[in-house]
């Protein structure tokens, strides 16, 4: 059947005070209790099965009615003993729950016992205010009646005299006659005298208790468990059958300790005898014995449980239904009446009550100085029906008194009052939920609707402010955390949790004290509860963290300790690293102060992982702390050996994957990955032309690693700091399977910089082939030079999947990558690359030095060399740098293949040093990577080996090329170049010389001294004129031919083309180390452009289609070198050049338009090409029409240049006395140009008509003669047209407005037909001419 939560009903039951004669206490303390109210606390919640009229006289049986038992000294008498006061309860809450382990979880249910049951007297409630007082006079007592007088009167006086707030007479007053047969025997006769001279005298609320009827002597039991506990203990009266000493003892041990039932007791118990206590220390009342119930019997247990019960359902039920009813009629006569309904409104604007009331009155409203209605106020009468109605579980009625009390309390400004009835008026709507209605069946609770939650919610939540509000800040406030806890207990019974970890935190305040802690750390338990997304982890550990903090603040920090730990399992599985942090910097602190420094190291290792977003240098602090933490642990090695496994980094320093273990002779490909090494390898056997057998491999193999003995092999470690602050690395060194002869090196110290990451080689030398194989195993170091780390380098191999089992369990194959084959002794070449700077300008050239030792015990010859940056390196000449004399270079775009290096055989132990210049070819980082090849020149049948060599410079740039070409006007062909030289860097730049390479293009070289400084530009006039003297192809027939066949579908492997091996240039002033350095960088630049247009050919294809440098191409070279910063001769001077390539001053034509017609041809005539199977196949032969047909070697630009010039003329005037001579006839040239160099041109050129619509300021020429002159124009070729205007007087006259068509062909060479290619035409601008006269 279900019920209210008892500890709501025990906390709010009814409440007797018990007024006994002295023999009754005699009686009782021979049992252990110090008055009656104490021999009958066990039973006063058995009550069960109660029937209870509601307001509408509809009956209800609930399962359990307690009560509450107290001495009427505590609530009369003195009543600050009733209970304690708040400082004492907050002291209790916190021995107690300091007391107590955290695992016991025993803090929420102490703190919940001693809110509940330290509710003290109060003005502004009656929960606390007897309902009843319970007379009680013994047998033993000479007179009997007369005593029961004086305990009536005392009672009547008692009340009004301490608490005048208090209603001390309208009470039920209930009377027992108590009969103790150890004292007077068997005999009942004058015992059932008294009780009916006492009915005759009080009424029918009389009974009879009979006691103490143990008569014969029995062995003490064992003393009962007395412990202080938060339950409520609900025995039953015993049988005879279950008659035992023991267990009787300890239910009266366990109602006398019970935090809930007696609070006081037991806080007596705990503080000491000096303590309040709920029945008051005296002299008379020796201190507790530990034995109980020594004098009772089973039949005496259900006396005392029948004597309560008959109290309950006949006497105080139905005296409080009485007196609802009777007040319930004053209550509705006081609202229906006039000064009820005009209660509010009239003493709102007509009036108020007076502070204090007049000499002679009796005040009925409330006393603002004494803050108390009096008990004859129609508000103190309500305030009591509506408690009895909830004590008699008519929620709804109750709830409305409720609601119009705290609506007439605030008008009086009364807010205890006001927020006592707010609270009690949510907590009537919250228990009128279904669930408790003792007829419903015991189903799963009916959530309420948001609408109510909120309501009920709001109300809580202005009675909490009210409290907070009339306090200071950091003051605990017990009212509302009592009715936050209740609450909460009535939504825990519902399995309501919404907004409840919210109005937990809201009721606790702001103390600092233990209670505001528990119900915090309550709050955080029910954030995660009535959800299944577990949204509200989050602010469960917000809560544990707040908690945590007033534990800690309380002095309980093991309380503090087990939120932190139970927050931080919440942050590890969250991205909210600043956070977890924070506790975790906390727990480790509060463990190292109470000495646990294992714990205290395992917390500060946790912060130590990588944290991208945390403040730079935050991690120094834990750093620091963990080092003391670890010298205290160190101290204890029995401690520090059980915790050596819980030490782990919580980010490993060193990465696995990254591990390498690198040869000495390819020590130096750690630079770069494997895949471009491999790349270079490729090209260096595919382009195979050495002496001997060509190699399968070049490159060590990758899966197995080889040294020989005495051959010293490096370990390479990338190690990374994942701190935000510097870490040292100390005694960092590796370990192998095995130890037995191996040299093994050990880094003294390393520091590594916040987020750092650094490649560290540990050298490694065998010295036996015993040993045929070492695996590498771990890494073992200092962490910031106090914590031993040791961590392992073993890796997995790859999944294996060949069997069932395999495929289901994850199995891995044995990693070899990290294991050493050792052999004997073997031949090897050393590679160094020296004297190379780390940071070169774009074009500069380096001179370093490649050091070659022979480390093998074979003589080794025919050395050569491969690239990956084609001719970034080459080998230094000495020559004198005399002009070459043959002006022919290399027209084939080289592949990379290998060079030939060093000629002459190095013997075993010996080495050389190779000049070399190394040229910086383009900007931004360089990973040079080459291979050094060689093999035994005695015998031919040996394989070739290389070693590998790596090198990483970052090239800057320098200087900035802008070239514009224009026309001189003077010949066709004839132009000058504005060069614009820009110094972007921060060096002193001097322009040494201008030079000028091209087939067909002759340039004037400049010899020039000009200083560039950083941001600084400058201007030259290079002068350019057309070789016409060349016999080279313009057309590129060989070119054009092997692309026609490429577009009509031949595949490309067997597309072939004979093209010019050479072409000679027109610069003969170039030396050597310049034609070298060109060579290069036009290679590289005419690579980049092919890959631009031609995107669908592979680079590898493009040496046998296209020429290094095609006819028409201008490449201008400067020639610079950078100033030195100090005039120190020891300073190498630093040179190079600087490029811009493929300037083109003529006219572009087609030279594919001759393909293109026959491409048409065969698309109309049906003849397509080779049919494909695949789209992206179709698609990218599409893709190589349209850069073949339609790029950029089909741009054709118009190659007519038209100059008007006007002989007679200067300065744009013409003088004629027209008086004098007449009208003037004015010849006109026109001079037109074809820059074409290999195609003539056909033009018409119209003369404009004479207008009659002249302009008034300028006029329209009259032409004489022909207006349509026609020409063919040759290549290069210019052609004078002469005509003749006539002028009658003086004007302003256009030579614009004429129209001149040009078209572009050739002729056929077989009968002379012109073939038109493309055809323009322009009209010429307005150019004004003035004509004077005299």
């Amino acid at each position: 059947m279900p019920s209210p939560p008892l500890s709501i009903v025990q906390s709010l039951s009814p409440r007797i005070a018990v007024l006994t004669s002295q023999d009754v206490v005699q009686s009782c303390e021979a049992n252990g209790c110090r008055g009656l109210e104490e021999l009958l606390r066990p039973w006063e919640g058995g009550t069960e099965r109660v029937s209870i009229l509601s307001t509408t006289l509809s009956p209800t049986i609930h399962p359990t009615f307690p009560v509450r038992f107290v001495s009427f000294e505590s609530v009369y008498t003195n009543p600050a003993l009733s209970a304690p006061g708040p400082d004492v309860t907050v002291d209790l809450i916190s021995s107690f729950v300091g007391a107590k382990k955290p695992d016991e979880e025993q803090h929420y249910a102490i703190t919940r016992s001693l809110l509940l049951s330290s509710r003290p007297l109060a003005s502004h409630e009656t929960f606390n205010h007897p309902v009843g007082i319970l007379f009680a006079v013994s047998t033993v007592t000479p007179d009997p009646l007369g005593t029961l007088n004086k305990l009536h009167a005392q009672s009547s006086s008692s009340a009004i005299q301490n608490v005048p707030w208090m209603d001390g007479s309208t009470v039920l007053r209930f009377y027992v006659v108590v009969h103790d047969v150890n004292t007077m025997g068997d005999d009942m006769a004058p015992a059932h005298e008294l009780l009916a001279n006492v009915k005759k005298a009080y009424g029918p609320h009389s009974t009879l208790l009979v006691i103490n009827s143990q008569i014969e002597h029995r062995e003490p039991p064992m003393s009962p468990d007395v412990a202080t506990h938060p339950s409520i203990p609900l025995p039953r009266p015993f049988t005879p059958e279950q008659s035992n000493p023991s267990a009787l003892s300890q239910v009266y041990a366990s109602a006398l300790s019970s935090l809930t039932l007696s609070p006081m007791a037991a806080a007596s118990a705990s503080l000491g005898e000096s303590a309040v206590s709920d029945t008051p220390f005296s002299p008379s009342r020796p201190v507790r014995r530990k034995l109980y119930g020594a004098k009772l019997t089973a039949e005496d247990t259900q006396r005392l449980a029948a004597l309560v019960r008959e109290l309950v359902v006949q006497s105080l039920v139905p005296w409080m239904e009485a007196r609802v009813r009777e007040w319930n009629e004053v209550y509705h006569a006081n609202r229906r009446g006039i000064t009820g309904r005009l209660f509010g409104a009239g003493r709102k604007f007509f009036g108020s009550r007076p502070n204090s009331p007049a000499p002679g009155t009796t005040p009925t409203g409330y006393n603002t100085v004494k803050g108390y209605y009096p008990t004859s106020a129609v508000e103190a009468l309500s305030r009591r029906l509506a408690d009895f109605s909830f004590m008699l579980r008519d929620y709804k009625f109750a709830g409305s008194v409720y609601d119009s009390l705290r609506k007439d309390f605030a008008q009086d400004r009364a807010w205890r009052y006001a927020a006592g009835a707010t609270e009690m008026y949510g907590l009537c709507l919250l228990l009128s939920h279904p669930f408790f209605l003792p007829s419903s069946p015991p189903t799963k609770p009916v959530s309420f609707t948001n609408l109510q939650h909120t309501e009920i919610t709001s109300w809580l939540e202005q009675a909490v402010t009210a409290y907070h509000q009339h306090s200071p800040i950091t003051q605990i406030q017990l009212d509302a955390l009592r009715i936050t806890v209740l609450y909460y207990e009535a939504w825990k019974a519902i399995g309501e949790w919404r907004s409840v970890g919210y109005c937990l935190v809201k009721g606790s305040g702001e103390s600092d004290e233990v209670p505001s802690a528990v119900m915090i750390e309550e709050a955080a338990a029910a954030d995660v509860k009535g959800g299944k997304s577990q949204k509200g982890k989050r602010r469960r550990a917000f809560h544990l963290v707040l908690a945590a903090r007033r534990f800690e603040t309380a002095g309980l920090k093991t309380y503090s300790r087990r939120c932190l730990e139970r927050a931080s399992q919440i942050y590890r599985d969250s991205p909210w690293t600043s956070a977890q942090d924070r506790i975790e910097y906390s727990l480790g602190r509060q463990a190292y102060t109470l000495g646990e420094s294992d714990v205290a190291v395992e917390h500060f290792l946790r912060l130590l992982r990588r944290e991208d977003t945390g403040v730079p240098g935050s991690q120094a602090g834990p750093l620091q702390d963990m080092a003391q933490a670890y010298e205290q642990l160190a101290s204890r090695p029995d401690l520090l050996a059980e915790s050596s496994e819980k030490l782990q980094l919580p980010t490993p320093i060193f990465d696995i994957q990254k591990t390498r273990i690198v040869p000495s002779a390819e020590a130096s490909t750690s630079g770069s990955t494997r895949e471009r090494w491999v790349e270079l390898e490729s090209q260096a056997l595919n382009t195979w032309d050495r002496k001997g057998k060509r190699p399968m491999t070049l490159l060590p193999d990758e899966k197995r690693i080889v040294v020989g003995v005495d051959e010293t092999f490096q370990v390479e470690l990338s190690a990374t700091n994942p701190l935000n602050a510097p870490l040292i690395l100390k005694d960092v060194t590796v370990a192998f399977d095995t130890t037995e002869n191996i040299n093994i090196e050990s880094i003294p110290e390393i520091t590594l910089d916040p987020y750092e990451t650094r490649t560290i080689s540990i050298s490694v030398t065998p010295l036996s082939a015993s040993l045929s194989t070492i695996k590498l195993s771990n890494v073992t170091f200092l962490f910031h030079e106090f914590l031993p780390c040791t961590q392992s380098l073993i890796r997995k191999g790859k999944r294996l999947h060949a069997t069932k089992a395999q495929r289901i369990n994850p199995t891995y194959a044995e990693d070899q990558s990290l294991t050493v084959s050792i052999t004997p002794s073997q031949a090897g070449l050393y590679v160094e690359l020296k004297g190379i700077p780390e940071m070169l300008y774009e074009g500069e050239e380096a001179e370093g030095k490649v050091r070659l030792k022979n480390r093998g015990k074979l003589k080794i010859g025919n050395l050569g060399m491969i690239w990956n940056e084609y001719g970034s390196i080459r080998r230094k000449v000495d020559t004198k740098h005399q002009d070459t004399s043959d002006t022919n270079i290399p027209n084939i775009i080289q592949s990379n293949t290998i060079q030939p290096f060093y000629d002459e055989d190095i013997p075993p132990g010996e080495g050389r040093e190779i000049p070399i210049i190394f040229t910086a070819t383009k900007t931004g980082p360089i990973d040079l990577l080459g291979l050094i090849l060689f093999s035994n020149p005695d015998d031919d049948t040996t394989t070739t080996s290389a070693t590998s060599v790596y090198h990483h410079v970052v090239v800057r740039p320098l200087l900035r090329l802008n070239a514009q070409i224009r026309s001189t006007g003077v010949e066709v062909q004839e132009y000058m170049i504005v060069l614009e030289t820009t110094n972007q860097s921060s060096e002193v730049v001097r322009i040494d010389s201008i030079d000028g390479i091209s087939p067909a293009w002759v340039i004037d070289t400049s010899q020039s001294c000009e200083t560039l400084h950083p941001n600084q530009a400058l201007r030259s006039l290079l002068s350019i004129k057309y070789d016409s003297s060349h016999q080279h192809d313009l057309r590129q027939t060989n070119v054009i031919e092997a692309l026609g066949n490429l577009v009509k579908g031949q595949p490309i492997e067997e597309v072939s083309t004979s093209l010019q091996s050479d072409i000679s240039i027109s610069n003969k002033s170039l030396t050597s180390d310049r034609l070298q350095s060109y060579l290069v960088h036009r290679r590289s630049n005419r690579l980049e452009d092919l890959s631009a247009h031609f995107p669908t050919i592979p680079p590898t294809y493009f040496n046998r289609l296209f020429q290094l440098v095609e006819p028409l191409h201008l490449d201008l070279v400067v020639n610079y070198s950078i100033v030195p910063s100090t005039s120190s001769t020891e300073v190498q001077p630093r040179k190079g050049f600087a490029y811009i390539h493929t300037l083109n001053p003529s006219p572009s034509f087609s030279l594919v338009k001759t393909l293109r017609e026959e491409i048409n041809q065969l698309i109309i005539s049906g003849n397509k090409s080779q049919r494909t199977m695949y789209e992206e196949t179709s698609r990218l032969r599409r893709l190589l029409m349209t850069s073949v047909l339609d790029g950029i070697l089909s741009k054709e630009d118009d190659p007519v240049k038209v100059k008007v010039r006007v002989p007679d003329a200067n300065r744009g005037k013409v003088i004629h006395d027209f008086k004098k001579n007449g009208p003037k006839k004015l010849p006109i040239i026109f001079e037109i140009s074809n820059q074409s160099p290999l195609l003539p041109v056909r033009y018409v050129l119209n003369l404009p008509q004479p207008s009659s619509l002249n302009n008034d300021d300028i006029s329209t020429p009259q032409y004489i003669g022909s207006l349509v002159r026609k020409g063919t124009i040759v290549p290069n070729g210019k052609e004078i047209v002469k005509v003749d205007i006539w002028i009658c007087e003086p004007c302003l006259t256009s030579l614009g407005g004429w129209e001149l068509r040009t078209e572009l062909g050739e002729l056929q060479q077989e009968d002379g037909q012109w073939i038109a290619r493309r055809s323009w035409s322009r009209v010429g601008d307005e150019q004004v001419l003035e004509i004077k006269g005299l």
